[in-house]
């Protein structure tokens, strides 16, 4: 039995030497790499092949055919919730109808930091690769205007422009610290300062410079910009800025080479809605809005049954509070503007001697300056990007306070007016005889009514007539001279 065993187990140990050798002569698998050889001598050589990582596969865009197309946008002016639903909208139509490219070319002073976010989160995450050009000359790249620089796929400037001045601050130009305090604005600092760097990083671009720009407030010119990494390129062209970034690799790994030499520029036009916003977000605009909203509530309220003016006031009122929620507003100051006009209208109806109005009036002009909230934490503008003309904050109001007050004036005088209606309306209108008229009676046609008249003197058929007093059914009517002599 033992040599049987024996046998058996001599067996079993070639067919595993077998097995272990083929094993070793297979070639290997994508997901199995080759072991990297060492240098000769080394001990650690065999286990730094076996720890070498895993290759990962990457699948790249295919290359699209024809000459390449570019879908150009035009950012201008502070940066809104209007302008990132147009860049948004921009980067989709460019994805689903297969463009090279996205070209924003950008000129701004700054904008709200929430609408900069779903800019660049749009911008980073694009199938499509994205290229800023600040420009024309002259153009300038502040504020939010540096986070959407940074996270371009290629960054561009044209000569004679600016960037930077990116550090957060309250609308007005306010540091936050003197609103908010030295921790809130410690903490608003640090987030957008690392917030900065992160977008700077993933483009490879200097972060030192992208962390000063917010903490500091530095800003450089084009060719500084162009020295310390913070741009690509420096070209006085949208078309410049495409031809000399032809031929660069895009992501290495993820993207095609980046055609831009003689592409055909395609411009995205915003829609109705996207430039309706951008209309709402002039807080002159908003002012406007609800300070004639309350001119034609007050008309209405004046004149109950025009319609016309309360329809067009409410219509006014509604894009008003539609337009608070693109850009910051104080409520204490919509609040002082609505009880101004509220004092106004009550000017009308209560004996306030004028105090009433003058009161709405002063409520009004507080409002009016006060509209924007300068203390919100929520939103950083650029100092002046979002401010009421003050041919706005002036003229508007005291036009109204007028105009309100005005007829307030009218409606009081009517107030004290002898009353209109029934008989004692009649004292004092003119008409006709329609037979002769003497003591004994006759007919006149009055006020648009036949009645019986009496007259001291005889008044002969067809002659003008005055009334004098009313009895019963019966007027009593002299011979009108004023007409007749």
């Amino acid at each position: 039995m033992r040599p049987r065993y024996r046998r058996a187990r001599l067996a079993a140990a070639l067919a595993l030497l077998a097995t272990g050798a083929a094993g070793a002569l297979a070639a290997p698998t994508p997901s199995q790499p080759p072991a990297t050889p060492g240098r000769r001598g080394s001990p650690s050589a065999g286990h730094a092949a076996r720890a070498a990582p895993t290759p990962t596969l990457r699948t790249t865009r295919p290359e699209p055919s024809g000459p390449p197309r570019v879908l150009t946008l035009e950012v201008k002016g502070a940066i809104t919730g209007g302008t990132a639903e147009y860049v948004v909208a921009g980067l989709a139509k460019a994805k689903a109808e297969g463009f090279s490219a996205v070209a924003l070319v950008m000129d701004t002073p700054g904008g709200m930091l929430d609408a900069t976010r779903d800019i660049v989160q749009a911008m980073l995450a694009s199938d499509v690769p994205v290229v800023v050009w600040v420009g024309p000359a002259g153009a300038r790249a502040g504020s939010a205007g540096v986070f959407l620089t940074l996270a371009a796929d290629v960054a561009a400037m044209a000569p004679s422009t600016n960037i930077g001045a990116a550090h957060p601050v309250l609308a007005g130009g306010k540091d936050i610290a003197e609103q908010a305090g030295k921790d809130l604005a410690k903490k608003i600092e640090n987030d957008t300062a690392a917030y900065a760097r992160s977008i700077a990083k993933e483009r490879g671009r200097n972060q030192d410079w992208a962390q000063k720009a917010v903490l500091e407030s530095v800003s450089i010119t084009s060719d500084e910009a162009l020295k310390q990494h913070v741009v690509d390129l420096v070209a006085p062209d949208l078309r410049s800025v495409l031809e000399q970034a032809d031929g660069r690799t895009i992501r290495p790994g993820d993207w095609r080479t980046f055609r831009g030499k003689d592409a055909a520029l395609v411009p995205y036009e915003p829609t109705v809605r996207q430039r309706f916003l951008s209309f709402l977000a002039d807080p002159n605009v908003v002012a406007l809005l609800m300070l004639l909203g309350m001119l034609g509530i007050g008309i209405e309220f004046y004149h109950p049954g025009l319609i016309f003016p309360g329809a067009v006031g409410g219509f006014c009122l509604l894009l008003a509070f539609l337009a608070m929620r693109v850009i910051p507003v104080n409520v204490g100051a919509v609040v002082l503007i609505i009880v101004g006009v509220g004092l106004l209208v009550a000017e009308g109806y209560v004996t306030a001697h004028g105090l009433a109005g003058v009161g709405g009036a002063v409520c009004i002009v507080v409002g009016t300056l006060f509209f924007i909230d300068r203390a919100s934490p929520d939103y950083r503008f650029d100092p002046g990007a979002f401010t009421i003309s003050p041919w706005i904050v002036w003229p508007t109001p005291i036009a109204l306070a007028v105009m309100l007050g005005f007829m307030a004036w009218k409606i009081a005088g009517a107030r004290r007016a002898p009353l209109r209606l029934g008989a004692p309306a009649l004292v004092g209108s003119r008409g006709e005889a329609l037979s002769e008229i003497g003591p004994e009676g006759g007919e006149a046609f009055v006020h648009g009514e036949y009645w019986r008249a009496r007259s001291a003197a005889p008044i002969p058929r067809g002659a003008r007539v005055r009334v004098t007093a009313v009895n019963g059914l019966v007027v009593s009517v002299v011979a009108d001279e004023a007409q007749t002599g």
